[in-house]
């Protein structure tokens, strides 16, 4: 091979000297030949700039020293600069106004590397990939050294005890962690009692227990997301020294050769080598695009462009939809484009704020604290000021602080949010970060995909428009065209549409194969496959909608009784009840692959075989024209013989854009007869075409060739002698030949339409083959032919079933939904408009601007598109505010400030909470934007929500990473968007975000009840502290007794509250705003000087009348406390008793006291039920709560009548007329707050 000398330019724009490069190594440049990108390695150690532009650092230093001997030794530059950008931008990666691709590094040194075609000449074959040599073994260890793994680079991942010792930085942990050395320092200030110590115990084991049930629950979600991690090839076949190896596809290298085809993902970005001519790939999990790229080996006419713009170039994460190829690897892991996002997405996460429940708990925290503080604080000045500094004093202030602090709500909280994390994976949502949970209940916009998420991600044939009727044919159940044709109407058209539709297509079911199950699930049998389930190759997804359309509708059988039935008798009833037969063979052969498929009977034959693929064994296709973007339509001609009508023995089928094929029709059938296409024919073609497309529905048209016309225009009588071997050897266009148009078309391809003495496919285009029959004379191979037009089937990827009902859902709760989507707007907006994103009432311009087309004289649907722009500058003010929802298209987003609200952002957004907002065709940027802009702070002049946002593609990353709750797809989702994501949908259904909603707003409200009940109780706990100082009365409560009530009765009753059901109304109500918090001062007023004072006043009056009874009269008791030197060992006694039977008394009232707690606290946990809504109403079906009542009542009766327990906390056991005196305060309770929430309803 010849070598050329070139000149190039090293990375910093130096000139080099020439290089003698081989010719083969231009595959690896972007540009074209004179813009190979080579270096010679200079004997110097790299600068530390040259380490950081290899991401290596010193690990790759020792290879990048050259060995002096070799002064010949070359660098194989296999990377690809996509970007026109200075290499050095490398280091300050950005993102531009739309996404620039990557840029390929080029440092100055690629290390110690061999010209890799000097080395090993083998190294790839241009003209036949598939026998090149790839790498050799040395090589690519040397490029692993360099470049690492393919794989993107993790964060610095914290070790398990680093996750575990995060558990305890909390607010709330660290609230409970310093009331427990304050419970030290007390004890170890006064360690006669032991009650601190025990109390400081207890805090610190509830710390520790809730962080292990933390931990535990993020660590199996971590679990979780490492099986969708794996889900995919891991392995990859690789050329390796001349031989093909199956290895990892971390282990590629650049410059490894593999190939790839529809059931191999891209590993890493590459470079096409060698291509079929239908190689393509769908880019959409980069740039949104949903449709299918041709890709190919030439060279970039524009090296410089973006590499998603280079058609040599194939990314990682796209999806190949047709055809294979040899490929380059030219870059892996972190230098990919998913690679860069992946970092982009990082940094953002870095930025990102603290959840919305983490900010309420850590207000929460500060109230609480300031509380006990401040009242800590007070009584120490007070007590200070009556009996002086003393030991007792500072343990005194440390039980006040700590008897504010609600123990258990650490754990409340906890659970809660475990809890409806669970209930979540019921309905195949993973929630990664449980506080994620709340923040999508406070979630007041939706930001959602389109593909997938709000529909089933499949195209699907909805309608049909045949013999001038149009019909629905989606779902079958309910569509007027469902199995077979409507009975009322003429079935011939109906019938050859079907066949239309069945033979011109390449795309067919894969071999029989059973499905893989999702995240380790059991597999699903491939016969229990619908037909939209089953995988298809050769076709993209509208493809598979015609494919799968025909399998429900080639019923060629009624199943009952074939069981039994020869093949024989199967064949005759093939022949009697189908209008197109097939044999029992053709059936069985398409079942070859399918184990155990060859003891099936003939009933499991006819109803797991592709009727499609059967057909097309029996009715072989002897000539195709593919189809060409450009022309926008195929056809293909099969041998019908079998049932041949009126001398039809070949037909030439003809699919492709419904304008482009209606074009060239001239007749149609009227009946079962086939007539011209009459004026009034083509408006009705042109009003449904029109409407279709408004629809957003992908519209395909189907027409036939009859080929019998041949006899009238001079062809052979036999029909098959005429078309004979010419038709399986087209003809090439010849060096210099012109097509139709004059265009010189390149050599040796297939010429598209017929040329004298070939008729290849016979000539569809009327005006072409008058003009050549005239040109010529040749009557014999050119006519004019009948295109008779069949009909329309009208495409689209239909709504999931539950999203309608979910996203109405949306509107009551007051949450606005956003369609953001890559596809067109009309598409967009008419699937917004099905699942009621976009109302009823909604209007849009181009709603607007239809209504008026037809209103005006002469016009109608059929001229929209010719007269849209006049008819929409000439709209009145008055039909301008008639428009009442938008369609927003990506190209004026980009208009649009991209940092602030200006009044088009104020506008667009402003629909979103009228009838209706969609963003169509936009760009990862612009998603970005979209997000940004709906969090802007109101006192910027923004909207200030907060913002769920759904995604699947790399490209959704930084929106996703952005939200304050990312959503990212199970299914459909790459690796980077589900690292970003807080949730993870594993069916990747809408609907399933709603669920999540409802459970995140149930969080809120269960965890302000739980807060609600447990800090009413604070007011009889810290109330006798209050009187014990004020008025120097015996302590009515001690702290052991406040700990039974925090962390023994309580418990269970506020935990209670997590499986409380859901309100009625909670789905009817406005989301939360920024100042309806956990805490506010309703609840605190609530708690505190509401139900908290009257269980204050149920306790002290237990109190007294415990007195009272035993002896000693309530009024006698002031200044005779233990501040007093009274009721306390060693000291004086009172009221004519002992010592001991002082103590033994004052034990007795303490215990009532307690006892009145748990008791108003029965009221206390009714009320807490619900926030609005009555009691009754709600009704007792938690029975979680109903066991805690149960429970808190048992504890109670366990710690006062058990003996050795009674020591320990220091309880006397109580007569049972002690349990009476707080009863009617807790039936006031309920009473009150009924009446309560009774005004609050009204």
């Amino acid at each position: 091979r010849s070598k050329a000398t070139v000149s190039v330019l090293n990375w910093k724009g130096r000139a080099r000297g020439p290089l003698h490069t081989p010719r083969s190594s231009q595959l690896c440049s972007g540009g074209s030949d004179d813009q190979m990108v080579k270096e010679a390695v200079p004997e110097k150690k790299p600068s530390e700039l040259e380490k950081n532009a290899l991401g290596k650092g010193g690990a790759a230093e020792k290879s990048l020293v050259p060995k002096a001997k070799k002064e010949s030794d070359l660098v194989e530059d296999i990377c690809y600069r996509a970007a026109g950008q200075d290499v050095s931008d490398l280091h300050n990666m950005r993102v531009e106004d739309e996404f620039a691709g990557p840029i390929y590094p080029l440092p100055e040194y690629r290390g110690q590397i061999k010209n890799l075609r000097e080395g090993n000449p083998d190294w790839v074959n241009l003209d036949a990939a598939e026998h090149s040599a790839g790498l050799t073994s040395g090589m690519r260890s040397d490029l692993k050294h360099i470049y690492g793994e393919n794989a993107l680079t993790p964060p610095d991942e914290k070790s398990e005890l680093q996750k575990f010792v995060e558990q305890f930085t909390g607010f709330f942990s660290l609230l409970l962690i310093v009331g427990g050395l304050l419970c030290m320092i007390a004890y170890g200030a006064d360690t006669e009692g032991t009650e601190n110590l025990f109390l400081g115990l207890v805090l610190f084991i509830v710390v520790t227990i809730t962080a292990i049930f933390t931990y535990q629950q993020e660590s199996a979600s971590a679990d979780m997301m490492k099986k969708f991690q794996k889900i995919g090839a891991s392995k990859l076949n690789v050329l390796i020294d001349g031989q093909t190896k199956n290895i990892e596809i971390t282990e590629i290298v650049p410059g490894d050769i593999f190939r790839l085809n529809n059931e191999v993902l891209p590993p890493c970005d590459c470079r096409v080598v060698r291509n079929s001519n239908d190689f393509a790939v769908v880019e959409a999990s980069l740039t949104g695009e949903p449709d299918a790229i041709k890709k190919n080996s030439k060279t970039s006419e524009k090296p410089d462009d973006r590499a998603l713009s280079q058609k040599n170039i194939v990314v990682a994460g796209t999806e190949i939809t047709a055809g294979e190829a040899w490929c380059m690897a030219i870059a892996t892991g972190d230098q990919t484009v998913m690679g860069r996002n992946y970092k982009l997405m990082l940094k953002t996460r870095e930025e990102k704020d603290d959840s919305p429940i983490r900010k309420e708990i850590d207000r929460f925290v500060e109230i609480i604290s300031a509380i006990a503080i401040a009242l800590g604080v007070v009584f120490l000045i007070v007590n200070i000021m009556v009996v002086g500094v003393s030991v007792e004093a500072i343990v005194f202030t440390i039980g006040i602080i700590v008897a504010n602090v609600p123990e258990g709500l650490l754990a409340t909280v906890t659970v809660s949010l475990a809890l409806t994390a669970a209930r979540m994976k019921d309905v195949m949502v993973l929630v990664k970060n449980l506080e994620a949970v709340e923040t999508l209940g406070s979630t007041s916009v939706i930001c959602s995909d389109k593909t997938g998420t709000l529909t089933q991600g499949r195209m699907t044939a909805v309608k049909a428009f045949v013999s001038g009727k149009l019909l629905t044919t989606y779902p079958m159940a309910t569509a007027s065209w469902g199995a077979h044709p409507p009975k009322t109407m003429n079935s011939t058209g109906f019938y050859e549409l079907q066949k239309c539709a069945t033979f011109c297509g390449s795309a067919v079911f894969k071999a029989p194969e059973d499905k893989a199950g999702l995240g380790g699930a059991p597999s699903i049998p491939w016969e229990k496959l619908a037909w939209d389930d089953r995988e298809m190759v050769n076709g993209d997804p509208s493809e598979k909608a015609i494919l799968v359309f025909n399998e429900q509708r080639l019923a060629q059988f009624e199943n009952d009784g074939i069981n039994g039935m020869s093949k024989y008798e199967v064949d005759s009833s093939a022949k009697t009840n189908s209008f197109l037969p097939v044999s029992f063979n053709s059936m069985k052969d398409c079942l070859l692959p399918k184990e155990g498929s060859s003891g099936w009977d003939n009933e499991n034959i006819c109803k797991n075989s592709s009727r499609v693929a059967a057909a097309r064994r029996e009715y072989p296709c002897i000539d195709r024209l593919p189809f060409d973007s450009k022309n926008k339509w195929m056809a293909m001609t099969t041998d019908m013989t079998k049932v041949a009508k009126d001398g039809e023995n070949f037909v030439t089928w003809i699919k492709g854009g419904s304008d482009v094929v209606f074009d060239f029709c001239t007749h149609t059938y009227h009946g079962d007869q086939i007539g011209e296409l009459a004026p009034e024919d083509r408006r009705e073609f042109a009003e449904n075409n029109v409407m279709l497309a408004s629809q957003g529905l992908r519209v395909f048209a189907f027409a036939k060739v009859v080929v019998d016309t041949l006899k009238n225009k001079g062809a052979p009588a036999n029909a098959a002698a005429y078309f004979g071997e010419s038709m399986l050897k087209p003809d090439n266009w010849a060096p210099g030949e012109m097509n139709e148009e004059g265009k010189v078309m390149e050599a040796g391809t297939p010429k598209p339409i017929t040329v004298a003495g070939k008729p290849q496919i016979p000539l569809v285009r009327p005006d072409i083959a008058a003009r050549r029959m005239k040109e010529t004379g040749d009557s014999e191979h050119y006519f004019v032919p009948k295109v008779v037009f069949l009909g329309l089937l009208a495409m689209q990827d239909p709504p999931r079933p539950a999203v309608p009902r979910a996203v109405q859902i949306c509107r009551q709760a007051s949450i606005g939904v956003v369609m953001v989507t890559g596809d067109q707007p009309t598409t967009a907006a008419a699937i917004a408009r099905d699942i009621g994103i976009i109302t009823a009432a909604g209007k849009t311009e181009d709603d607007v601007v239809m209504e008026k087309l037809k209103s005006e004289p002469g016009k109608s649907l059929a001229d929209f598109k010719t007269d849209r722009e006049r008819v929409l500058n000439s709209l009145k003010t008055e039909e301008k505010d008639s428009i009442s929802a938008m369609a927003v298209e990506g190209s004026r987003i980009s208009k649009w400030n991209p940092k602030a609200m200006d009044s088009n952002w104020t506008k667009a957004l402003g629909y979103c909470w009228k009838e209706g907002l969609v963003f169509a065709r936009t760009s990862p940027t612009q998603k970005l934007l979209i997000v940004q802009h709906f969090r802007i702070k109101e006192s910027e002049g923004g909207p200030e929500k907060i913002v769920a946002v759904t995604g699947d593609g790399a490209n959704d990353a930084q929106a996703v990473t952005a939200a304050d709750i990312g959503i990212c797809m199970g299914i459909a989702g790459v690796e980077v968007t589900r690292e970003a994501a807080d949730m993870v949908l594993m069916n990747d259904n809408f609907a399933s975000i709603v669920d999540g909603v409802l459970e995140g707003r149930l969080i809120f409200d269960n965890l302000k009840k739980s807060i609600a009940y447990t800090l009413s109780s604070n007011i009889p706990e810290i109330s006798p502290f209050i009187v014990f100082i004020l008025l120097r009365v015996p302590l009515p409560l001690t702290t052991v007794l406040i700990l039974c009530v925090d962390l023994g009765t309580d418990m269970v009753p506020a935990i209670s509250l997590a499986y409380e059901t859901k309100e009625k109304d909670i789905m009817k109500r406005a989301p939360r705003t920024k100042t309806d918090n956990l805490v506010t001062e309703r609840l605190i007023s609530f708690s505190y000087f509401q139900i908290g004072v009257i269980q204050a006043l149920a306790g002290f009056y237990v109190f007294m009348v415990v007195m009272y009874t035993e002896g000693i009269p309530p009024a006698e008791l002031p200044f005779h406390g233990q501040l007093e030197g009274y009721f306390d060992d060693g000291f004086m006694a009172f009221g004519g008793f002992s010592l001991v039977e002082n103590m033994k008394i004052l034990r007795t009232a303490q215990t009532a006291f307690w006892a009145s707690i748990v008791i108003v606290q029965w009221g206390d946990i009714l009320i807490c039920k619900t926030r609005r809504l009555s009691l009754f109403d709600q009704g007792m079906k938690n029975d979680v709560l109903n066991f805690g009542l149960f429970f808190e009542t048992v504890l109670a009766f366990i710690l006062i009548y058990t003996p050795g327990v009674r020591t320990v906390f220091g309880i006397e056991k109580l007569r049972f007329i002690y349990w009476l005196p707080a009863i009617p305060f807790s039936i006031f309770i309920v009473v009150y707050d009924e009446c309560r929430k009774c005004l609050v309803r009204n």
